[in-house]
C-alpha cells in the first residue's frame, strides 16, 4: 500500500476512525457532567493516540522508525491540538452549539495535520541516514 495516490483517502479514513473516537469519549464525557471544552481535549488526546498508529501504519505506510516518526507526529498534533482547543473555545464563546465547534473545529484540524504529515512528519526524503 505505498501508492501515494490511495494516501488522502487512507489519511481520511483513519482520521475519521481516530475522530470518531474523540467525539464518542468527548460525548461520553459530556454526559457524565465533564465541561465541554476540557471533554473536547480529553477526546482529542485519546484520538491522538489511535490516529497515530493509523496513520503511521496504514495512511502513509510509513518505514520511518518510530523514535523518529512519533516525535515529529507529536509535533504535529500537538499544533493540532492546539488549534482544536482555540477553534472550538472561540466558536463556543461566540454562542455557537458544541456539535457546530467540533465540526468546524476538526475540519480545520483535519487540513492542518495532512499538511504537517505529508510535508513533515512521514516524509522520509527529510531523514537521511536515521534508520
Amino acid at each position: 500500500m505505498t501508492n501515494r495516490s490511495g494516501r488522502l483517502p487512507r489519511f481520511l479514513l483513519a482520521g475519521g476512525f481516530a475522530t470518531l473516537l474523540h467525539w464518542l469519549i468527548m460525548l461520553v464525557l459530556i454526559r457524565f457532567g465533564v465541561g465541554a471544552v476540557s471533554a473536547t481535549s480529553i477526546g482529542a488526546t485519546m484520538g491522538l493516540l489511535a490516529n497515530y498508529a493509523l496513520q503511521h501504519r496504514y495512511a502513509f505506510c510509513s518505514a520511518l522508525p518510530h523514535r523518529v516518526a512519533f516525535p515529529r507526529y507529536l509535533t504535529g498534533a500537538g499544533l493540532g491540538w492546539g488549534l482544536n482547543l482555540l477553534s472550538f473555545s472561540l466558536l463556543m464563546a461566540a454562542g455557537t452549539t458544541v456539535a457546530l465547534s467540533q465540526l468546524v473545529a476538526t475540519g480545520l484540524v483535519a487540513f492542518a495535520n495532512y499538511l504537517f504529515a505529508k510535508r513533515f512528519v512521514f516524509h522520509e526524503k527529510t531523514t537521511i541516514n536515521l534508520h
